[in-house]
């Protein structure tokens, strides 16, 4: 349980004397201080997994500092019951010098295994790590990849009652990735409660069910993970619109950066005689219209949709660039109105349909709605599932050949 945390930092300045220092220390003002977290509150029952989202500097990897114990909160309580493992920062606890299965007794040791223990688990932590041929070189010469594998896998085998996850699986390749979330689905099985932290929101929708939203150090959402995926899109978009949005150098997207540069104004669903719509017949014909005015000069954008069920699960996502579309460019005050021509061959339930528009080097968003509107299919040949594949069925007889 996590009862009203908050961080304090001090913010340091350089020293011109020694006068200055003792000044500084009578004189400490709320500027002098920075509030990494506050006032964040959230429970975890056995078995539960949550997501914890937001931009950088959002307070996201300090709260899971303060749940390993590796700092301790400024205010609020903290209470954790049983075995906990924590995979914060790549390589942490491993001593360069030493050799992959040395360091698989130190880190387990850190991380509260008996020696007895980290034996029984070592062949499973070796095999998961992928690393035997490499098992007995210094760390120091492993990739980051590497560190990545032999980093989880000792977590990961520790059996702990709550385990921390800090963007580990951001690095590794897919078969790695698919052994880390079997891994952790097998762990929540047996009652282990995880807290993820990840800016990939597809793992996060794979990975965990509930989602807590940090942004500049507050919780502004708590919900399932498919809301608070929405919710912090939401809040970025309105984040930004009240401020000078600085482009970062790298992870734009996944940051959800957003200039507005090109504003979504309006986004409609549409049936074949173009008339707007939220409920259509399975296998209907529909067009996806968006709405874009351009605040700036804008070169070749690539325009997207993409439609979720309720839980966030991707059903269909497609871009103009995708479709080798090459769009003209824009100038400002200009607008468009943008047609994606689809069929709905979806079975019986509720869809989200998102939109997006984004620069041709995909560095960031101009604007996206991850939720822009739902509608409803009905189907009537009684079919389960998200599409309709048109079974259709025959019968033949074939005679045995036994008879006359």
């Amino acid at each position: 349980m996590v009862d009203q945390i908050s961080k304090r930092y001090r913010i340091g300045r350089g020293l011109t004397n020694l006068r200055e220092l003792f000044v500084l220390r009578k004189e400490s003002s709320p500027q002098q201080h920075h509030w990494a977290v506050r006032d964040v509150s959230f429970n975890l029952e056995p078995g539960e997994s949550m997501a914890i989202i937001g931009p950088n500097g959002a307070g996201k990897t300090t709260i899971l500092k303060l749940l390993s114990q590796v700092t301790q909160p400024t205010s609020g309580e903290i209470r954790l019951k049983g075995r906990f493992s924590a995979l914060i920062e790549l390589g942490a606890g491993f001593h360069p010098d030493l050799t992959g299965r040395e360091n698989i007794f130190l880190n387990g040791a850190i991380l509260g295994m008996h020696r007895d223990e980290i034996k029984a688990r070592f062949d499973a932590i070796v095999a998961f790590a992928g690393i035997d041929e490499y098992l007995d070189t210094p760390v120091k010469r492993y990739s980051s990849g590497m560190f990545a594998r032999l980093g989880f896998a000792i977590a990961a085998h520790v059996d702990p009652q709550i385990l921390l996850v800090d963007e580990v699986l951001a690095v590794g390749d897919y078969a790695f990735q698919m052994k880390c979330y079997a891994r952790m689905d097998e762990l929540r099985a047996k009652g282990t409660s995880l807290i993820f932290v990840s800016h990939n929101l597809e793992s996060v929708r794979r990975v965990c069910k509930r989602g807590l939203v940090m942004y500049r150090g507050e919780a502004i959402f708590q919900g399932t993970a498919a809301e608070a995926i929405t919710a912090y899109s939401d809040a970025l978009r309105r984040k930004a619109r009240e401020s000078q949005v600085s482009v970062p150098l790298e992870e734009g997207l996944s940051q959800r950066v957003m200039t507005f540069d090109a504003e979504v104004e309006s986004v409609s669903l549409l049936d074949a005689e173009s008339r707007p719509v939220t409920v259509l017949q399975s296998g209907a014909a529909a067009l996806v219209v968006m709405q874009v005015c351009f605040n700036k000069d804008v070169h070749e954008p690539i325009f997207a949709f993409t439609i979720r069920t309720p839980e966030g699960n991707l059903v269909y996502n497609i871009t103009t660039n995708w479709m080798g579309i090459q769009t003209p460019d824009f100038y400002a005050g200009e607008r468009c109105r943008v047609e994606f021509k689809i069929a709905l061959p979806l079975l019986e339930g509720y869809y989200d349909l998102g939109v997006d528009v984004t620069p041709r080097d995909l560095t960031h968003f101009y604007d996206r709605l991850e939720s822009a509107m739902g509608f409803s299919i009905i189907s009537t040949n009684g079919a389960k599932g998200l599409v309709d594949l048109g079974a259709e069925v025959a019968f033949k007889k074939i005679h045995s050949l036994n008879s006359a």
